[in-house]
């Protein structure tokens, strides 16, 4: 492999003065002597700690020791290899990088991501007229629904993606791009035929920038009833979804000390709308580590925000373990964590349009440290009106959460708080703590069947506040719980073997979905399938065997799925024939988010199915009884209607 002549990089160090280079990215507001100063873009600088020395021709940051030459700074700044910077800055001071076989493709996968860059800027002029076109204003409705103004719309690039499967493709085409740039664009997909089609059809747009405001992807929202609902572009020669936030690119020039980070696209922009800029969100993936170092450069402290429900909350814990996993691996890495909840249940712009911008910084403000926040979460998973506290419940979860943390000062705080509540020997509490810290396969174990046993407890109270009672239980072994099944799961008249294309799809995506079940966040406790969300005797039976396996094994392959469905018939036949018809339509998405999507559609509807014809049994019921013998009636419906509108709005959320 042939290298760059030393010769070649210190002419390109010796024009590629420092302070012209830096100056393109940093604003040097102080000179002393041949020194300039200004604001380190590596982290969250209030005051200039970032010094570029003339004479050296080097740079150095006296906060996070962030140090290098003109080569190492673009390496940083524009997210390139070695060589790569090296070409940037020769073409930008007019040094020849001498060419060979190496040299030469090297040149070209540089000036290849050039090429897609441009591609993706005119993509997103494309999607920006189209949003003002006679076809955009199904998506101009959709944003003013969700009070966006037109300088937010513009300030984000929104556009809209055209019905039709080839308009942005006879675009670009007709602006000289080959159909390998625009492959290689993460735009486009193969159509059956091999010709390549418009991956964002009848979508509103978002450009999805990097750090420095240059277009890398994009993500699109469905605008009628399909799904999934949001579908962002693949990973390409320009993005890596894991190195990337929303709306960072304005963040970062808040130049806060902390960065709060939400769900979504709208409610990152909503939050900007109202005035809370230092705001990103994560792109429909599990938050990386890159992602925590990226925020590490800017801020002191991250923010998270998640659902007071239950379904939110599952997913804090399942992100907090990921953080302190990567804290734990990347230990020079100083920053903060914090878990915010909004009250009511809402999202961050739902409150933010209700009670304003100063109600939702003191939100903010109440935002606990981890160990703060999961102390108070082992409390409050276990405490019931009336019941008072399971206290052997919630040693279990205290342990459990304590040994996640890599801080030992931590842990000791929260042995402890546990101690005062429990009567306890707090050094017990830390002993434990640090025991299972040390054994990961068997804290993941137990956090896996803890997250199960939410789904299965028989606490009343908390079942009725996640599903709004419904006449739905959320017993997986399908024993009588304390609560009267409903009566479609006992009486309804089908054979022993029937089953639905709706149940099979339910049960297929399940299964192909794997460990997501339960270490997905858009997938809550709640969210996880039930023997009573099916009808006949045996589907009941697969799904109680299914979530078995999976309890005790952690995940279910499909070979230990066939030893299940060999104990079953289905509709006629053999189970495994009729089941796996359904589960290769589910393998042929490839693709786990959009089938997370799927499964929880198809969860949903068939609970909406439930609840519409559960109603209507009601009301006939209703029709029947004498006034002053309503009322147990009546709250069933009152439960129902807000159980239906749970469903709904989760739906939307697709």
């Amino acid at each position: 492999m042939a290298r760059i002549p030393d010769s070649v990089i210190s002419e390109i160090l010796d024009k590629a003065d420092i302070e012209s280079v830096v100056s393109k990215y940093v604003t040097l507001v102080r000179r002393s002597g041949t020194n300039r100063w200004g604001l380190c873009p590596f982290h969250a600088d209030t005051k200039p700690s970032f010094c570029v020395s003339i004479t050296k021709n080097i740079y150095s940051c006296f906060v996070c020791s962030k140090s290098g030459n003109a080569i190492s700074f673009i390496m940083e700044m524009e997210h390139l290899t070695y060589p790569e910077a090296i070409r940037f800055l020769g073409k930008a001071y007019g040094v020849a990088v001498p060419e060979d076989n190496y040299n030469n493709q090297d040149d070209r996968q540089l000036e290849k991501k050039k090429r897609v860059s441009a591609l993706l800027t005119e993509a997103a002029r494309f999607f920006y007229k189209s949003l003002y076109s006679e076809d955009g204003k199904v998506a101009i409705r959709y944003i003013m629904k969700r009070e966006l103004t037109s300088t937010t719309a513009t300030n984000f690039g929104l556009g809209y993606a055209p019905e039709g499967w080839d308009k942005l493709y006879r675009y670009l085409k007709d602006l000289g791009y080959t159909d390998d740039e625009m492959e290689v664009s993460g735009l486009f997909t193969r159509a059956s035929n091999g010709n390549l089609i418009d991956l964002f059809r009848g979508r509103l747009m978002f450009p999805i920038m990097d750090e420095m405001g240059k277009i890398v992807a994009f993500g699109g929202r469905d605008l009628g009833d399909g799904m999934p609902k949001y579908i962002n572009s693949p990973d390409s020669l320009v993005y890596k979804k894991q190195n990337h936030l929303y709306a960072m690119n304005f963040a970062k020039k808040e130049r806060s000390k902390q960065l709060i980070i939400v769900e979504g696209y709208m409610d990152a922009i909503a939050m900007h709308q109202a005035g809370v800029r230092n705001t990103v969100a994560s792109l429909g993936t599990a938050f990386t580590d890159s992602q925590l170092k990226m925020c590490a450069r800017y801020a002191e402290e991250v923010i998270f925000f998640f659902d007071s429900d239950n379904a939110g909350q599952a997913a804090a814990l399942r992100a907090i373990k990921m953080m302190l996993g990567y804290l734990k691996k990347m230990t020079r890495l100083k920053i903060d964590i914090k878990i915010a909840k909004v009250p009511g249940g809402k999202d961050p712009d739902e409150y933010i349009k209700l009670y304003g911008a100063e109600a939702f910084r003191k939100v903010v403000e109440d935002a606990k440290y981890v160990d703060e926040y999961l102390t108070q979460r082992a409390y409050d998973d276990n405490y019931t009106e009336g019941s008072g506290l399971n206290v052997n419940k919630y040693i279990d979860d205290i342990i459990l959460y304590g040994s996640l943390l890599t801080n030992k000062v931590n842990m000791s705080r929260m042995a402890s708080a546990a101690a005062f509540v429990a009567k306890a020997d707090a050094q017990v509490f830390y002993d434990q703590m640090v025991a299972l810290s040390e054994d990961e396969a068997d804290r993941e174990s137990i956090m896996s069947k803890r997250e199960i046993e939410r789904q299965i407890s028989d606490d009343v109270a908390s079942r009725n506040e996640q599903l709004a009672s419904a006449g739905i239980g959320v017993d997986m072994s399908g024993e009588d719980s304390g609560t009267e099944l409903p009566d479609y799961v006992e009486d309804t008249p089908v054979s022993d073997d029937a089953a639905s294309e709706i149940e099979l799809k339910l049960l297929a995506y399940a299964l192909y979905i794997g460990d997501e079940l339960t270490n997905n966040e858009k997938i809550g406790p709640q969210d996880i399938l039930r023997p009573v969300d099916f009808g006949s005797r045996n589907m009941k039976a697969l799904c109680r065997d299914f979530i078995e396996a999976y309890n005790e094994m952690g995940h279910v392959t499909a070979p230990m799925m066939m030893d299940i469905l060999k104990r079953y018939s289905i509709n006629g036949q053999p189970a495994e024939n009729v089941f796996f018809n359904e589960y290769n339509k589910a393998e042929e998405s490839k693709n786990i988010r959009v089938a997370v999507d799927l499964y929880l559609d198809t969860l949903y509807r068939i609970r909406e199915q439930y609840c519409k014809k559960r109603t209507k049994e009601l009301v006939a019921e209703l029709g029947n009884r004498p006034k002053d013998q309503r009322e147990d009636v009546e709250t069933e419906l009152r439960k129902l209607e807000h159980y239906m509108e749970q469903i709904k709005r989760k739906r939307a959320q697709l």
